[in-house]
């Protein structure tokens, strides 16, 4: 079986972000923030680290962006387009 690496394609806009399952032939859109925290998880950004990053960058509290990032994270998991929960451990 391929790698994330070689079968999961994306690119991203200031309007969001596309993922590409190349051996699924699967396509799937993100938001703007949820394109940002994809970007975060692919440089491997410890939860803390994302946390910081989205209330900086969309003024969004805290509380809500770990709900949320916790979401989008098993919502990638279910869909095989990240491996575990999709969060480093730390840096």
């Amino acid at each position: 079986m391929p790698s994330l690496r070689d079968r999961i394609r994306s690119t991203q806009s200031p309007d969001g972000g596309i993922v590409l399952d190349i051996d699924r032939g699967k396509m799937f859109s993100l938001n703007p923030s949820a394109s940002v925290i994809f970007q975060l998880l692919e440089k491997q950004y410890s939860e803390e680290r994302i946390v910081e990053e989205m209330v900086r960058l969309f003024e969004i509290p805290a509380d809500v962006v770990k709900r949320d990032l916790r979401d989008f994270c098993d919502s990638l998991k279910h869909r095989a387009l990240v491996v575990g929960n999709g969060i480093s451990p730390g840096e």
